[in-house]
C-alpha cells in the first residue's frame, strides 16, 4: 500500500487540472482523499466504490490524472464548493461529466468543435507561456500552475520574487478578474486574447466547457523553470504603480 500510494502521488505530483484552483482546497490533502477513496477504496459507501469499476483501473501516469480530474470534478458538485467555479452556472459540471462518460476522449470531442486537438493547445500554450515575462510567468503559475499550491496565495508570490503591481498585473494577464466582471472583461485580458484569437474560443457562455479545458491545459503547462530558480537570481519586476 505504501508503494501504490508513493507511485500515485508522484504521478499526480505535477498534475493541475483547472478543477483543482476551482475546489480552491489544498492539493496534498486531495491527492490524499483520492487515494484513500477511489486507490484503496477504503470508503464505506458503495455508491463511491463504483465509480470506477475494477475492470477499468488505470495502466499509466495519465489515466491516473484522469480518474484524479473525475474525482476533482465529483468534489466539484458538492455546493459548498461551487460558487468558486469560474464562469459558474446551473448545469455546467453536469455537461463536463456527461462529456466525460459519453465520450472515450472528452477533451478531444470538445476541442475537435472549434477545429482544435489537445496537442495544438499545448504547443499553443507552451508557447504563450513562453511569450511571457518572467513576472506573468510566476502569476501564472501562482494562480493556475506549479505555484497554485502555496499557501498565501498571489500576495505571498508576488512578496517572494518582489513583483511590483501584481495586483495590476495578475488583472491583466487574466488570473484575476473584478467582482462582477463579464465575459468581455476576461476577453480584454492576455489570457483572454489568447484564447479567443489565438485558439479562436470566443469568450462567452455557451464555450465554458472548452475554456475550462483551455484554461486546465494551460495550468499543466506551466513548470518551474529549469534554470536556477527565480528567487536566487534576485528576480525584481520594476513596474510602475498602478490602480
Amino acid at each position: 500500500m505504501a508503494s501504490i500510494y508513493l507511485i500515485v502521488r508522484r504521478a499526480l505530483q505535477t498534475y493541475y487540472p483547472f478543477e483543482l484552483q476551482a475546489l480552491g482546497e489544498d492539493k496534498e490533502e486531495l491527492i490524499s482523499q483520492f487515494i484513500y477513496c477511489k486507490v484503496f477504496r477504503l470508503e464505506a459507501s458503495h455508491a463511491h466504490t463504483e465509480a470506477f469499476p475494477l475492470h477499468s483501473a488505470p495502466s499509466n501516469g495519465h489515466a491516473v490524472c484522469a480518474y484524479f480530474r473525475r474525482y476533482l470534478i465529483d468534489c466539484l458538485r458538492n455546493a459548498s464548493h461551487q460558487r468558486n467555479v469560474l464562469f459558474d452556472s446551473e448545469g455546467v459540471l453536469a455537461q463536463i461529466e456527461q462529456q466525460t462518460a459519453e465520450q472515450s476522449d472528452p477533451v478531444g470531442s470538445v476541442l475537435l468543435q472549434y477545429g482544435l486537438d489537445e496537442r495544438i493547445v499545448r504547443e499553443s500554450a507552451e508557447r504563450f507561456i513562453a511569450g511571457l515575462d518572467e513576472a506573468d510567468q510566476l502569476l501564472l503559475g501562482g494562480s493556475l500552475g506549479w505555484l497554485s499550491n502555496e499557501k498565501g496565495g498571489l500576495a505571498e508570490i508576488a512578496a517572494r520574487y518582489r513583483i511590483a503591481s501584481y495586483h495590476y498585473r495578475a488583472r491583466k494577464l487574466g488570473v484575476t478578474l473584478k467582482k462582477g466582471s463579464l465575459p468581455a472583461d476576461f476577453a480584454a485580458t492576455i489570457i483572454g486574447a489568447w484564447i479567443e484569437k489565438t485558439l479562436g474560443i470566443d469568450i462567452a457562455p455557451d464555450n465554458r466547457i472548452a475554456i475550462l479545458l483551455v484554461l486546465g491545459i494551460l495550468s499543466e503547462q506551466s513548470h518551474a523553470p529549469a534554470a536556477e530558480p527565480i528567487a536566487q537570481r534576485g528576480f525584481l519586476c520594476n513596474l510602475p504603480q498602478q490602480a
